[in-house]
C-alpha cells in the first residue's frame, strides 16, 4: 500500500475539489443546466481519459474515493445528466457559470442548444481552448479560456480576429469580459487561467457563417482556431411575426413592422416617422410581455431611433414559447433638435446651453487632440441609466470666424454614469476629442441626444 500512497493522495485531493466545485456550481446552477454542460464536458473527458494510462486502484483506494463520492451524492440534486457528468469527466469544467445572469443562454443551455468544440492550441508557453459554441441566425456564443503566466496582463484591452472562411470580420456587436464581473483587481491579477466567453450579435444583413477562425493575441503571438458551426441545430428554429401595428408617444408615431425570435435573440423592427423638431432618443423600460407577466428586456440594438428604421434587440423567449407577447415601454426619452452648446476651450467656460443640467467640465490637450469632458447633471431617475450621444459621431462644430471642424473619428462614444444618494440625481459624462489648433473661441456644437422624456404607457400587441 505505501508505493501507492502518491497516487492515493493525488486521486483523493482531485475528488475533493472536485466536491467543492460541484457545490460552488450548484448554488448558481439550475439542475437543468447540466444535461447541457455534459455535451461539452463529457467529450472532453473522454479524451483525457484517452490520453491517461488506466491505472488499477487497490481496494483500498478504490473505498476511499467511492466514500468521497458517497459525500458529492449527498450534498447535490441527482439527476441522469449529472450522473453521466460524474462519470465521465475528471473535473468539472466551467461553462455553466459563463451564462449566469443571462436568462436566454440558461434558457438555452437548460435545453442543450450547444455545440462542442473541444479544441486548443499552445504557443510560447500560453494556450488558447474553445469548450464549446452557441449559434443561432443571429447570435454567436463562443466559451474559450486563456492560460498562460501572466495571461491577465492581455484583459485590457483584449486583442482578437473573428473571421470567416473567406477572411472577412464579422461585423456586430462583440462583447466580453463577462467572467471577471465581481473579481477584485488583486483576483483578477493572479489569474493564470482565464474562462469567459465572447459575444457576438450580427448586424443586420448579416448571415451566420459556416465556420469561423476564432484568433486571441497571447504572449505576443496569435492563437486561431477553426470552429465550425452546425446550421442543422437551428435553421428551422425561428419564429418570424408580421406586426405592422403604429402607435404614439408624445405626439411621436412610430410602427412596429416585424418581429423575429430564435433561440438565441429576439428582435423588433420598428420605424419611425420623420419629425423636423424633436429627437427620439429611446424608449424607457423597453421590453417583451407574455400572458404570464415574463418580461426580455431590450439588450439595445442597431440604429438610432431617430434615424428611420432600427432594429432592437432582446432576450429569446424561444423556448418559453408564449401564446400572448407584446411590446411595452414606460415611456420615451426625447429632447428638441437644433439646440446650441457654445464653450470655450481656452477658459473651460460653458457660455450657452439649453439645459443649464448641461457642462463643459474638463478640456486636457494630449498627443491625440484636445479632450473636452460634457456632463449631464441632476438627472431625474426616469432619465437614469440610458446613454446620451451629446454630440453626434464625427460632429461638425465652427469657432468664431464660421471656420468648420470636425470631432475626431473613435471619440464620443466613451462615457460614464452614476447615480447619487444624496437626493441630487444621478449624472452622465461623455468624452469627446477635437482637433488641437488655434480656434477663434469660442466654439459652437450642436447638442445631438440629451435629458429629456415623456412618460407615456406603450403596449403594442406582437401576437
Amino acid at each position: 500500500m505505501s508505493g501507492n500512497k502518491p497516487e492515493f493522495d493525488q486521486i483523493l485531493d482531485q475528488l475533493l475539489q472536485d466536491k467543492a466545485e460541484v457545490q460552488r456550481m450548484l448554488e448558481h446552477t439550475s439542475e437543468e443546466s447540466f444535461s447541457a454542460a455534459v455535451k461539452i464536458g463529457v467529450e472532453k473527458g473522454r479524451q483525457q481519459l484517452k490520453r491517461r494510462k488506466r491505472r488499477r486502484l487497490t481496494l483500498q483506494m478504490a473505498v476511499a474515493a467511492a466514500c468521497v463520492l458517497v459525500l458529492l451524492s449527498a450534498c447535490i440534486r441527482v439527476s441522469p445528466a449529472f450522473a453521466e457528468l460524474m462519470r465521465e469527466i475528471p473535473g468539472l469544467n466551467g461553462v455553466v457559470e459563463l451564462i449566469q445572469g443571462d436568462s436566454t443562454l440558461t434558457s438555452a443551455m437548460n435545453h442543450e442548444f450547444i455545440q462542442p468544440v473541444n479544441k486548443s492550441v499552445s504557443k510560447n508557453g500560453y494556450t488558447l481552448t474553445v469548450d464549446g459554441i452557441m449559434a443561432d441566425q443571429q447570435r454567436l456564443v463562443i466559451f474559450y479560456s486563456r492560460e498562460g503566466q501572466d495571461v491577465n496582463d492581455d484583459i485590457k484591452p483584449i486583442d482578437y480576429k473573428i473571421t470567416d472562411s473567406s477572411g472577412n470580420e464579422l461585423k456586430g456587436l462583440i462583447g466580453w469580459g463577462y467572467s471577471l464581473i465581481g473579481k477584485t483587481e488583486s483576483e483578477i491579477k493572479d489569474m493564470t487561467n482565464i474562462r469567459d466567453r465572447m459575444d457576438i450579435t450580427l448586424s443586420d444583413g448579416i448571415k451566420m457563417p459556416d465556420a469561423i477562425r476564432f484568433s486571441i493575441k497571447l504572449g505576443g503571438a496569435w492563437q486561431d482556431i477553426d470552429i465550425a458551426i452546425n446550421h442543422k441545430q437551428f435553421d428551422q428554429m425561428r419564429e418570424e411575426i408580421p406586426v405592422n401595428q403604429t402607435f404614439k408617444v408624445a405626439d411621436q408615431r412610430f410602427t412596429v413592422e416585424k418581429a423575429l425570435i430564435t433561440p438565441l435573440q429576439a428582435t423588433v423592427i420598428i420605424r419611425r416617422e420623420p419629425d423636423a423638431k424633436i429627437r427620439a432618443n429611446s424608449f424607457m423600460r423597453l421590453a417583451l410581455v407574455d400572458e404570464k407577466g415574463r418580461r426580455w428586456e431590450t439588450k439595445g440594438g442597431f440604429g438610432m431611433l431617430d434615424d428611420g428604421t432600427t432594429t432592437l434587440t432582446f432576450q429569446s423567449n424561444y423556448f418559453e414559447k408564449p401564446e400572448h407577447l407584446r411590446l411595452v415601454a414606460d415611456g420615451l426619452l426625447l429632447s428638441p433638435k437644433g439646440q446650441k452648446f457654445v464653450i470655450n476651450t481656452e477658459t473651460g467656460e460653458t457660455l450657452e446651453t439649453p439645459d443649464d443640467r448641461i457642462q463643459l467640465t474638463n478640456v486636457q490637450v494630449t498627443a491625440s487632440g484636445v479632450k473636452l469632458s460634457i456632463e449631464a447633471k441632476r438627472l431625474s431617475e426616469p432619465e437614469q441609466g440610458y446613454g446620451y450621444w451629446l454630440l453626434n459621431y464625427k460632429a461638425l462644430f465652427h469657432d468664431a470666424t464660421g471656420a468648420e471642424f470636425n470631432l475626431k473619428e473613435g471619440d464620443g462614444v466613451q462615457s460614464s454614469s452614476r447615480g447619487n444618494t444624496d437626493g441630487s440625481g444621478g449624472s452622465y459624462e461623455a468624452y469627446y476629442t477635437i482637433p488641437d489648433k488655434r480656434y477663434k473661441q469660442p466654439l459652437t456644437f450642436e447638442l445631438y441626444q440629451y435629458p429629456g422624456y415623456v412618460e407615456q404607457p406603450v403596449n403594442v400587441v406582437i401576437k
